[in-house]
């Protein structure tokens, strides 16, 4: 079974109704972490309709991955709907088919980077507060093994990175 997904986890207490306003709605939440569905159109899209440009400073490793999300407008949607000017916050990516496959994580604080070159998610979630417990690792933790591929309403974010000539 696949596992292929990109999220924007975010630390802190939620403004749901602004983070509707911006396209992010969780599909896992624990504790004070909230993961938010998201891709490289939809990060596109938000850069392109802010017109912010730049980039956030990612390790070598996922600057040379092209459907990494890496637009600093993602540090501005995580501080938005936390409502801090340092927003905690990772981005996590998996393609995973039959136990192959790769996966990618970065965590900030505001604009440092709590990772280390070449992190795991469980390195990036640590990052953030998750902790490993006896059993499961910090994936397991959050509930990521459950969450399986991105929802089909990012697909629309194509469309509109489209209409915007992105």
């Amino acid at each position: 079974m696949p596992h292929n997904i990109c999220a924007l986890v975010v630390a802190g207490p939620i403004d749901t109704e602004r983070a509707g306003l911006v396209g992010l709605q969780a599909v896992l939440v624990h504790g004070d972490l909230h993961v938010f569905p998201i891709d490289h159109y939809y990060s596109a899209y938000w850069s392109a309709k802010r017109a912010n440009h730049a980039r956030l400073e990612l390790p070598a490793d996922l600057s040379a991955a092209i459907t990494f999300p890496g637009e600093a407008v993602l540090r501005d949607l995580a501080g938005e709907v936390s409502g801090t000017d340092r927003p905690r916050f990772a981005i996590i990516q998996t393609e995973y088919f039959a136990g192959m496959g790769s996966q990618w994580a970065v965590a900030f604080e505001g604009v440092e980077r709590l990772s280390p070159d070449g992190s795991s998610i469980n390195q990036a979630l640590a990052a953030l507060g998750v902790r490993a417990t006896a059993t499961m690792d910090e994936f397991e933790v959050l509930g990521l093994t459950g969450f399986r591929g991105n929802p089909d309403y990012l697909d629309d974010y194509v469309d509109l990175c489209d209409e915007l000539g992105v």
